[in-house]
């Protein structure tokens, strides 16, 4: 049976899967990973945008600023606009949705010690944390015991098909 990803998708994909130290640096340091879905008043990837002005500088991580530090070479420089590019080529179901799903596993699987969270209204099997992060998380040795409780808890929700999470924690400032 043919693949059903267009072959921007399936090159990108291979691409990881060629560079094991690529994928080693999709990672936050250690008791610096956000993970974040959903919505509270706005969507919460926009809401970071503007809360990350108000913490002192590298307080937290989120994937799209490691992707745009992992300089590759060729044509997009990093590899935060090699995939954007490659998602601007190609539809969101199945192929975005399947490279940031990527991604964001490398990324939950790399996590070390704490993990934060901004997880709003919204959230189901159509976003990333619920479709892939949270599964990577739980099975993550490298976590810190409040991590694993929250993962838990955010899998139950999950399972649940509890939508409406709306839960932070982040870094104190």
């Amino acid at each position: 049976m043919a693949s059903p990803f267009k072959q921007d998708t399936k090159d990108f994909l291979a691409f990881l899967q060629q560079n094991k130290p690529i994928r080693d640096r999709i990672a936050a340091e250690p008791n610096k990973t956000l993970l974040y879905a959903g919505r509270f008043f706005k969507p919460i990837w926009r809401e970071l945008e503007e809360l990350k002005a108000t913490y002192p500088a590298g307080s937290f991580t989120i994937l799209p600023d490691v992707l745009e530090r992992i300089a590759i070479s060729g044509p997009y420089g990093t590899l935060k606009r090699y995939v954007q590019a490659v998602e601007a080529k190609v539809p969101w179901v199945p192929d975005g949705f399947t490279l940031w799903r990527a991604l964001s596993g490398i990324y939950a699987s790399n996590a070390r010690g704490k993990v934060f969270f901004s997880v709003g209204s919204g959230v189901d099997r159509g976003k990333v944390l619920a479709a892939t992060e949270i599964a990577v998380l739980s099975r993550n040795p490298h976590l810190d015991s409040q991590t694993r409780e929250i993962v838990a808890w955010l899998q139950r929700c999950i399972a649940t098909k509890t939508t409406d999470i709306n839960f932070g924690l982040m870094p104190a400032r």
